[in-house]
Parts: structure tokens; C-alpha cells; sequence
């Protein structure tokens, strides 16, 4: 089996580490299984462009290694090919390895994507954008924007700067007037966050919201029905604590489809990190087994 292998040297894991290191730990691993490798370490900019030129090979299966960011990239290109995508999590959050049980260190994710097993999961989209975990609408847009600016100009790290960024947009809640349709016909809401995700999120604790299942052809739809800002503390709180489920101002839906209609001609939202404007009416879908992916046996 030849195995395509991009390495984002950006990606937070690799820095201050000698990429010299990275590759051999990951070449070894998945030579040491029976496979030809083919490694392309690049910069972030390059990204894109090394994945979609490995995809065009003659390589039956890709790896990213980075964050979430590099990985929604790799997934656009990645599903009209059919080719298998493995991912090595080097980001912040690296949600779906989390939810696939990658684990979360270099040596022992290479290790366990080359004895692993192809699997199929479900893919969401909306307005034909795919995503592997969630589309959020309302204030956090907003929040992902403040703190990138947070970022750039008083050079703040990830975390401090998304908590400022949190509190100045609490301060002004920005709200959301929508009407939300799955097939019984549309409902008015009036919202501050409408979180759609691939597959229903499971009970637990933090911030970081996980799904035991990844194939069960559903989309989480999860709207707060508060509206200020000590609601929005107060169902973080509940996050936190893991009773979040159980927030009486929190409306929760298990669908297949899903639309979005606003009295605005575009709105704003957060797909994987990502912060992306499209055209309303938005049309969400659940699109079942549409990735191969691998993952630990």
C-alpha cells in the first residue's frame, strides 16, 4: 500500500520540535507495517496544494498531520476522490481524532494509524461545504473574530485571547433571528448560538464536546432559547459540569435535514474553525458513510 503523508510545519505540536525527528518517527511506523511512504513537509500556505497534489497520485491513502484547519482542508479535497484520509492531530482541539481514538501524541498516532482499519463516517453539509464536526451560527462567529484581531494586535496566545474575545462579545450578544425547518415545517427562533453538528454530541464534561458515534446518519441541532449573557456563563457552566443536556433554555433536535431561512441575504458562521459567509436560506444535510477514514483498530 502507498501511503501519501503532509506534514503542516506550522502546526502547533511540531514547534520547537525538528521536523527531522517527526518524519523519521512517522516513516518508521508506517514502513514498519508494509507500507511505501511518501512525505511532503511544508509550510501551512503550502498545505492545500501538497494535499491535493498527493491526492492526484498514485497513493490509495493520504495523511495530514496538523490541526483542524489543515484537516477540513484535506476532507473538501479528499471526498470527491474517495481515497482513505488519515489524520495525525498536531492542532489545539483535533476534534475528530479525539472522537476517532487517535491518540494525541505524534509517535503513538503514526503507530496507530498504520496498524489501523479503514471505517466509514458521515460527513455534514451545508450548501454543498462539507464539515466533519460543526457549523455554529449566532454570537461565535463573532468570538472568532475578535480573537484573531486579539491576536494580531497585542500578540495574545490562543487561549487569553479567546477568553477576551468571549467576554467583549457577551458584553453586546449579538442575536440570531431564524426560521429553523427539518420537515414539519419552519419554527421561529430567536437565538444568541445555533450549533449544528455531524452526528449528535454525547453527554460529558468540558468544553470539548465528543461523539461516540460517527455513523449513526444524524445531525445535532442545538439552539439556546436565552437570550443574554448570563444564560450563555451559565450553559458553559453546565458544559463544564456535563449537565448541559439538561439546560431547560436549550432546545436539542436529532435530524437528517435541515434548513436555515433569514431575512438577511448571507449569513456568518464557524464550520470547523472556520469562518465562512454564505447565502441564506442554508440547507444542511447529513451525508451517510460519505469518508474513509482510518482509525485505530
Amino acid at each position: 500500500m502507498k501511503v501519501g503523508i503532509i506534514l503542516n510545519r506550522q502546526a502547533g505540536s511540531l514547534v520547537g520540535r525538528p521536523i527531522e525527528g517527526a518524519e523519521a518517527a512517522i516513516r518508521k511506523a508506517f514502513e514498519k507495517h508494509g507500507a511505501t511512504v511518501d512525505l511532503h513537509a511544508v509550510e501551512g500556505t503550502e498545505c492545500t496544494q501538497t494535499i491535493r497534489k498527493v491526492l492526484d497520485s498514485d497513493a490509495e491513502t493520504v495523511v495530514v498531520g496538523g490541526g483542524d484547519g489543515t484537516l477540513h482542508s484535506a476532507v473538501k479535497l479528499a471526498l470527491p476522490t474517495g481515497k482513505t484520509l488519515g489524520v495525525i492531530p498536531l492542532g489545539t482541539l483535533n476534534l475528530l481524532a479525539r472522537d476517532l481514538h487517535i491518540p494525541l501524541e505524534l509517535e503513538a498516532a503514526a503507530e496507530a494509524l498504520a496498524a489501523g482499519q479503514v471505517r466509514a463516517i458521515d460527513i455534514a453539509e451545508v450548501n454543498g461545504e462539507p464539515y466533519t464536526n460543526s457549523s455554529i451560527l449566532g454570537f461565535y462567529p463573532a468570538v472568532v473574530q475578535e480573537r484573531e484581531r486579539q491576536r494580531r494586535q497585542h500578540r495574545l496566545l490562543k487561549w487569553p485571547g479567546a477568553a477576551l474575545a468571549l467576554a467583549k462579545t457577551l458584553y453586546r450578544l449579538p442575536m440570531l433571528d431564524v426560521r429553523l425547518d427539518w420537515g414539519d415545517g419552519p419554527k421561529r427562533m430567536r437565538t444568541p448560538i445555533l450549533v449544528v453538528s455531524n452526528n449528535v454530541y454525547d453527554d460529558g464534561f468540558g468544553l470539548v464536546l465528543t461523539r461516540q458515534a460517527l455513523d449513526a446518519g444524524k445531525l445535532g441541532v442545538y439552539v439556546a432559547r436565552e437570550r443574554n449573557a448570563l444564560a450563555m456563563l451559565r450553559l458553559m457552566g453546565r458544559l463544564i459540569a456535563g449537565s448541559w443536556k439538561q439546560d431547560e433554555a436549550l432546545d436539542t433536535y436529532a435530524v437528517t435535514s435541515l434548513t436555515v431561512h433569514s431575512r438577511r441575504h448571507h449569513l456568518k458562521m464557524v464550520n470547523d474553525g472556520e469562518i465562512r459567509k454564505l447565502e441564506a436560506p442554508l440547507h444542511y444535510r447529513i451525508r451517510p458513510g460519505a469518508l474513509k477514514v482510518l482509525a485505530p483498530g
